[in-house]
């Protein structure tokens, strides 16, 4: 198996991927070293979640500019962008400590790719909670990995 180290890119110098259809470009915020078998994850134009919806946002840990890459929408799916391209993914698996819908691990998947998401919930707010050391696992069927540590939030977003 081929294994990829993760490397944080600082999501605004480094160059983006296509512009997508919302007319925002999605700039390149991991990248693994130039190659053939590449998983390149991008930042989420818009990653709030849907009116009433609960879910989480994971978002890299680069100091200077972090940058959504992970939203997951309890009982529906989750959206990342991978290799320039946004992508919804199913919520194949779910297990530990569980709030707001969401499960402190998940197995997310898509054709050719398996996202594997473990955070711990930390501290509560008023309609959450923060979500602590996080990490985000992008596999292709390939064997390619990028790994990415990630903190984010989980909550209901009122209608």
């Amino acid at each position: 198996m081929k294994l990829v180290p993760f490397l944080l890119i600082a999501a605004i110098a480094a160059p983006g991927c296509s512009t997508l259809t919302s007319g925002k470009e999605a700039p390149t915020v991991v990248a693994a070293p130039g190659g053939e078998g590449d998983i390149v994850i991008g930042a989420l134009p818009d990653a709030a979640l849907p009116k009433g919806a609960c879910g989480m946002i994971l978002w890299t840990l680069e100091a200077d500019q972090p940058a959504p890459i992970l939203r997951v929408t309890a009982g529906k799916d989750a959206d990342m962008i991978i290799n320039c391209a946004p992508m919804k993914l199913a919520i194949s698996k779910v297990g530990g400590a569980s709030g707001f819908g969401i499960s402190e691990n998940q197995t997310l998947t898509i054709d050719g790719f398996t996202a594997t998401v473990s955070v711990r919930f930390g501290l509560g707010f008023d309609g959450g909670s923060y979500l602590e050391r996080g990490l985000v696992t992008v596999e292709s069927t390939s064997g390619w990995r990028t790994v990415i540590p990630a903190a984010g939030v989980a909550g209901c977003r009122s209608s």
